[in-house]
């Protein structure tokens, strides 16, 4: 095992079976492709029958994200970092993923969320249309670096947690202007890869508050955004009055 980077991945199963249910092909390999390189998890679980299957992905690292940042302007490979006895090596868990996603082809297998944590900071990319996360880290991981500076606060605190990316609702009624996509019954449309470098979503520590970045522009907005569970409370509880009003 030559990385100190665990990695953690949790998916679902749609399915009919919730005890016998069929798993993925070549989920024993993928097993073993990770555990050769990582102190790895890999878990699956049943859910409903139809839709998408996704998952996700935890992987943790001993570098603070400031640090993997210079790496990066310094010229490192964003699936290849080294520096003393740290590492965060991404190259073999991206080929085990790839490999995965070809023997499950049939099955639109996806990374709904990806999501490094580093000693400083959580770094969150969620999918936004389909296999958009691995296909994007690179330039994802790119910008990130070239505006990390700018993510700071008048206080010079930087971010606790960062999410790529959050979107704007148009909805009449929307809780906040931004929130994060979620992969069910979406109702947000003409999602795709630029989505990556258009807003983020910051979360700053001290005190607990968001913010969301205007990537293009290179500054911090006034406005927060929605997690996507408080966007489907924000939902239930709509439709739970509107049920109230027609009874």
């Amino acid at each position: 095992m030559g990385s100190d980077t665990a990695v953690v991945v949790r998916y679902w199963i749609a399915t009919d079976h919730p005890v016998d249910f069929p798993d993925l092909d070549g989920i024993e390999e993928f097993r073993n492709d990770l555990a050769a390189e990582y102190v790895s998890l890999v878990r699956g679980r049943p859910s409903g029958a139809g839709g998408l299957l996704h998952l996700c992905v935890e992987i943790i690292s001993r570098f603070p994200i400031s640090h993997v940042i210079q790496l990066l302007i310094d010229g490192a490979a964003y699936d290849l970092i080294k520096e003393g006895s740290r590492s965060l090596i991404l190259r073999p868990f991206i080929a085990a993923y790839k490999k995965l996603r070809e023997r499950n082809v049939d099955r639109l297998l996806d990374i709904q969320e990806l999501r490094i944590e580093f000693a400083d900071c959580q770094l969150t990319m969620h999918e936004v249309s389909t296999n958009t996360v691995i296909e994007n880290l690179q330039q994802i991981l790119a910008a990130l670096a070239e505006h990390y500076d700018h993510l700071a606060r008048r206080t010079g605190e930087l971010p606790y947690e960062v999410h790529i990316p959050v979107l704007e609702d148009h909805d009449e009624e929307r809780k906040t202007r931004f929130r994060i996509l979620g992969n069910v019954d979406e109702p947000i449309t003409g999602r795709g890869p630029e989505d990556y470098f258009r807003y983020w979503g910051i979360v700053y520590g001290r005190p607990w508050e968001r913010s969301v970045y205007d990537v293009r522009a290179g500054k911090l907005l006034a406005d927060e955004f929605t997690t996507v569970q408080e966007y489907w409370q924000t939902l239930s509880r709509r439709r739970r009055k509107g049920n109230d009003v027609t009874a």
